[in-house]
């Protein structure tokens, strides 16, 4: 699968919630063992590093990902975390116009 898919495979499950915008508490890379990539839904093969990435919240189970999805999930949450801080602000400056 390409890069632009990837992205925006993983970027649609950080807007629905499925995948955790909040940084992990810890990440662990290890070598996969066949399992699902929470990013890209595609098997992380034998001898591939996998990264664990455990949740913040409580009840979120930790996300397992290829190196590369991680780092893709990595950059698009920060995109996102920007865009929803600066739609925060312009709300607040356009709310606070005089009439």
């Amino acid at each position: 699968m390409d890069f632009g898919t990837i992205r925006l495979i993983i970027r649609r499950k950080l807007e629905n919630g499925r995948l955790p915008v909040e940084k992990a508490a810890r990440v662990l890379g290890r070598s996969a063992a066949g399992e699902a990539c929470d990013g890209c839904d595609m098997a992380i093969g034998t001898g591939q590093l996998a990264m664990d990435g455990l949740a913040r919240k409580p009840g979120r189970k930790a996300m397992q990902l290829h190196l590369r999805c991680f780092e893709i999930w990595t950059r698009e949450r920060y995109s996102l975390l920007r865009e929803r801080e600066s739609a925060a602000t312009r709300r607040f400056t356009f709310d606070e116009q005089p009439a």
